[in-house]
């Protein structure tokens, strides 16, 4: 298989998709809050899930990487 040129990182809140990032290294960090499609969102109560793909062009991608869920609870 061929050397991935960047990732594909998806990540749902209670289902909704919140943040769809392009990191060229197989790593990324999910900050407190940041912006998608002009709107702020930030970590706030619920139950989260996280999706990765490898890409090796703007078409092809290959299996998923990883997947998994995390919740944060309310103060």
């Amino acid at each position: 298989m061929p050397k991935a040129h960047h990732f594909n990182v998806q990540v749902y809140r209670n289902g909704r998709k919140i943040l769809s990032r392009w990191p060229t290294r197989p790593q990324f960090k999910l900050r407190r809050s940041w912006t998608e499609r002009g709107r702020t969102y930030g970590l706030r109560p619920g139950v989260y899930t996280w999706f990765v793909w490898p890409a090796y062009s703007r078409t092809r991608y290959g299996r998923m990487l990883g997947r998994s869920s995390f919740r944060i609870v309310g103060r």
